[in-house]
């Protein structure tokens, strides 16, 4: 870089720091980077940080200390050290009034320093601590030379994370981990000081630093649990002195303040490091006594706390997070107490799953009135999840009949825990709480299902108990209804254990959905009953005698703002129980059809209501279907046709477009009477009626993907409803496969897209092992390889990106074909020189989808040549390119979490060609500089010989090429 102008610098630092667009503030972060790794910059540093320079400049100044010293300290000769330690502890002492953000890079800086030198300073921490414990500093006060102590303590554990150095991390942990014990020694001693004196703001701020000092030596460097009983001591100490001069102050209104929130969240989120550290389990008694202290000392706070909208809900969260991941992190530990042999260990857990109790069972409605019942939740699913691990049977059965009852409280926790906001409360609630509160309810539905996993049917007994109580407190208080709902949303999540065997709380559940005055009552009652009957689909097939009553609800929330759970429930009902529908079909029909009708539905309600129309049309007599075809499909076409005739092409048409074509999509996946009856009543004689509407229709989608040919989500949709068609009909579709494949053509030519070459795809695979229709498909094959060939070379070549899906589906598709009708790719009119080349260009894509297809396509390509002369000869001819890109791929073009991919290809070749391949691997390694210059000819040979052993090991060949690819990108520092 060029000689870099002081004045130049400062200016730019202004800029970045002041400038208010994103792409100036862009470009001079680009030339500041540049500035920043000069070598220039050791001395342009020091001048930045010069007395009555800006603050935005002596901060960069700072930062770019920092930031040499991290990555480029190989450039200070050794002879140089001792001068630069002095000149970063002079600029310490001149910023130690501040201001704060520069003085805090240069402690990081001076902890960088330190970890450089552990060997040439062994001294080094020693020397720090005894410099400003002891206020050898003059003229700055001694708050400040603590401050300044522990932010250079706290950074060094984090710095030797971050420094690039030569010393292997391991190395470097350990020699730091032999300067633990002072520090935890020096921040405790600290921390002790305090408890015994009045804190003002700079002893919160110390106070503090010193805690999360403890917390980022124990994170990253580690300190044996066994030493950790004096340090967890002073943090419980200082925690219970932050919580209760403000609860039992008369004067106050009982709300820590901000530094004590500050100070105790500190605190606990540090005792979360001791007690989950890697290898604490090796000392369980150490464990005992921890975890004995923080219930002895914490409980009483849990207890104070325990209601809704309290006013320390943020000690409460953070006590409760330290709980569970204590017992999560000493699930073992806990579980021998489960069988009692020890009586201080089955003390301790029942007094520890008796607060996660609490904390599930918190008062109130989560998030908006209280905030720590969903910590709890996976503590639930572990335990039943370790109990039933337990080898020994005896100590199994011992331990599940121990936790039976507490699951049994548990469940009835989660019903109230789930309840809904009434209409009272509601108006607190923004959408992110709302949303919040969904994804908590999702969490208790799977908790519920832990619940079932300990007590099986019991699990009923104790919903439908609850259940009357829901129905008694209704009647006395009509506006109760949540309780009811929630009661309803436990048995909803549950259904899907219970088969039609169950005969006594389900039906008492049936009764119960039919009969509540669901219009007197909040509509989300409504909604919870209508996706409760679709959970039950399995017991109602078994138990078809419930079904009226079931779809006489359903058709009520049809018609009422529950549309939405009453679609999917139908939807649910006629899937499971298409043939117990039969009765019902006709009537049912009428209904949903005067739903759409209304036109009160959303689109996407109409859409998913077309599924069930298709089962139920199914059931019908075929001299009755065309009748309701022509009701309620009819107007879709007719839209369509119109719409197509006055060559709309406006964003409301396109709209309509793909709304009607995405409800005679969903006809077409649902619509068929081939429903294989045990009594054979079915007439297969008749034409499908799917078959009936595409013969009748199939011009309206030439002319749909003529006038929308550049609105890729209408081709989609369009396609889409062919592909369910095709799916659907299967053999029965053969006779429109004429027109279908003229429909495709005519698509491949106005425009080749990911949507028509699925659906080639699919057309090719359900029909090209039908004799009368192989020539067919064999020559929509060639087009759909002809007109994607059109595409990739119309591209310009760095435009290839913007056709990513394209290329994306291309080589999924031929996969696809390749793997279940190869014979169809022994063609000699296809290029596969030009296939491969492709998709050797794909590979080296920035998009995962291409990368990962065009791999896929050349791996099994390769896997079934040998069995075809033509594609034998394409590998020959082409497997050294293969070999070359794959490596270049590996070595630096493409994203390195892509790299294991690509032993996909390597073992494949390996397996089919691997004298070829031995050949080809040292042909392209042996050029200059392949595949970058940072790898030496020994390594290069070194890795040929690895990937040539592996002929089936593929996660160790991955494993080979990761290494590679570090090795290449020269990244080897960074993943020591």
């Amino acid at each position: 870089m060029d000689a870099i102008d002081i004045a130049r610098l400062e200016e730019a630092v202004v800029v970045f720091y002041s400038s208010k667009t994103t792409q100036e503030q862009a470009i001079t972060h680009e030339w500041l980077t540049k500035a920043e790794n000069s070598s220039q910059a050791w001395q342009f540093s020091w001048q930045l940080m010069q007395i009555g320079k800006s603050q935005e400049v002596q901060f960069f100044g700072a930062i770019t200390l920092h930031s040499k010293l991290m990555k480029h300290w190989h450039e200070v000769p050794p002879e140089n050290r001792e001068e630069l330690k002095q000149k970063i502890l002079e600029t310490i002492v001149q910023f130690a009034g501040g201001p704060k953000i520069v003085l805090n890079r240069l402690c990081i800086a001076l902890s960088a320093y330190i970890v450089h030198m552990l060997n040439e300073w062994p001294m080094a921490v020693e020397e720090v601590i005894d410099t400003f414990q002891n206020q050898r500093i003059p003229n700055v006060s001694a708050d400040m030379q603590i401050w300044i102590m522990l932010e250079v303590l706290q950074a060094i554990p984090e710095e030797a994370q971050a420094v690039h150095t030569s010393v292997k991390r391991v190395t470097l942990r350990n020699e730091i981990g032999k300067r633990t014990p002072l520090v935890m020694q020096t921040t405790e001693n600290y921390l002790k000081e305090q408890l015994n004196r009045e804190w003002d703001s700079e002893c919160y701020n110390n106070m503090s630093r010193a805690v999360k000092c403890i917390g980022t030596w124990i994170k990253n460097i580690g300190y044996c649990i066994e030493a950790c009983s004096s340090a967890t001591a002073v943090l419980l100490d200082v925690v219970n002195k932050c919580y209760w001069p403000c609860v039992r102050n008369p004067d106050g209104d009982g709300c820590m303040s901000a530094d004590d929130n500050e100070l105790s969240e500190n605190c606990l989120k540090t005792l979360v490091y001791i007690i989950i550290q890697p290898d604490c389990h090796n000392y369980p008694k150490s464990a005992f006594v921890l975890i004995q202290m923080f219930l002895d000392s914490l409980t009483e706070i849990t207890k104070v706390e325990w209601k809704r909208d309290n006013n320390n809900e943020d000690i409460i969260v953070n006590i409760y997070t330290l709980f569970v991941s204590a017992v999560e992190r000493h699930s073992h530990l806990f579980l021998s107490g489960l069988s009692a042999t020890d009586p201080e260990l089955g003390a301790l857990w029942c007094r520890m799953v008796h607060e996660i109790l609490q904390c599930t069972d918190k008062p109130g409605i989560y998030p908006v009135e209280e905030s720590c019942s969903n910590m709890a939740m996976a503590f639930w699913y572990m335990l039943q999840d370790e109990v039933f691990a337990i080898p020994v049977e005896e100590q199994k059965r011992q331990c599940w009949e121990f936790i039976k009852p507490l699951y049994a409280h548990l469940t009835s926790v989660l019903v109230r825990k789930s309840e809904q906001p009434d209409e009272n409360t509601i108006d607190k609630w923004n959408s992110d709480d709302l949303e919040c509160f969904r994804c908590y309810r999702q969490d208790i539905s799977d908790t519920f299902m832990c619940c079932y996993d300990v007590l099986h049917d019991y699990i009923l007994e104790i919903l439908a108990q609850m259940l009357d109580e829901a129905i008694s407190e209704l009647q006395t208080n009509p506006t109760r209804w949540t309780k009811l709902e929630a009661c309803i949303f436990a048995f909803q999540s549950v259904a899907e254990h219970f088969g039609g065997e169950e005969s006594k709380q389900i039906p008492k559940l049936m009764r119960v959905l039919s009969e509540i005055p669901y219009e007197k009552l909040n509509q989300k009652l409504l909604g919870t009953a209508l996706e409760t009957i679709g959970s039950f689909c399995s017991w109602l097939m078994e138990n078809p005698s419930y079904i009226p009553a079931a779809i006489e609800l359903l058709v009520r929330g049809l018609n009422s703002p529950m549309s939405a759970q009453a679609t999917l429930g139908l939807k649910e009902l006629c899937r499971d129980c298409q043939l117990q529908m039969k009765p019902y079909a006709e009537p049912l029909l009428n209904a949903c059809h005067a739903t759409l009708m209304s036109g009160r539905m959303k689109n996407s309600d109409s859409v998913r209501l077309m599924f069930s129309i298709g089962k139920l049309m199914s059931l019908l007599p075929p001299d009755e279907i065309p009748r309701y075809l022509d009701m309620i499909v009819s107007p879709c076409f007719e839209e369509l046709q119109a719409i197509c005739q006055a060559e709309a092409k406006s964003p409301a048409a396109r709209i309509r477009v793909i709304f009607r074509l995405n409800m005679i999509s969903t006809l077409f996946s649902s619509l068929n009477t081939d429903l294989n009856e045990c009594d054979g009543s079915q007439d297969f004689e008749n034409v499908q009626p799917v078959l009936m509407v595409m013969q009748k229709t199939m011009p309206i989608f030439r002319q749909i993907a003529e006038l929308f040919v550049e609105e890729l989500d209408v081709l989609e949709t369009a396609c889409s409803a062919l592909k369910h068609a095709i799916v659907n009909l299967k053999a029965s579709f053969r006779p429109m496969l004429q027109d279908l494949c003229y429909f495709i053509v005519s698509l491949f030519q106005a425009r080749c897209c990911a949507p028509t070459l699925e659906i080639s795809k699919t057309a090719i695979i359900i029909f090209y092992k039908d004799d009368s229709c192989k020539a067919l498909m064999q020559q929509l094959l060639v087009q759909f390889i002809l007109h994607s060939f059109k595409l990739f070379d119309s591209t310009p070549e760095n435009c290839y990106s913007n056709i990513a899906d394209t290329i994306e589906m291309f080589y999924a598709s031929l996969t696809q074909i390749i793997k279940k009708i190869p014979q169809a790719l022994d063609d000699k009119t296809i290029a596969y020189d030009r296939i491969i080349y492709y998709a050797l260009r794909a590979m080296t894509l920035p998009e995962n989808g291409p990368i990962r297809t065009s791999i896929q396509f050349v791996t099994h390509f390769t896997m079934q040549s040998r069995n075809y002369p033509v594609m034998t000869e394409a590998v020959l001819k082409t497997g050294e390119e293969i070999v070359r890109t794959s490596l270049l791929c590996v070595g630096f073009v493409t994203p390195r979490q892509q790299v294991d991919k690509f032993a996909d290809i390597f073992l494949a070749i390996n397996k089919k060609y691997p004298a070829e391949l031995a050949v080809w691997l040292r042909t392209v390694m042996a050029a200059p500089n392949f595949p970058t210059q940072l790898i030496t000819d020994a390594e290069k040979s070194r890795y040929v010989s690895l990937i040539l052993r592996e002929k089936v090991n593929k996660r160790l060949l991955q494993q080979h090429l990761s290494e590679l690819a570090i090795k290449t990108r020269g990244l080897g520092e960074k993943f020591q």
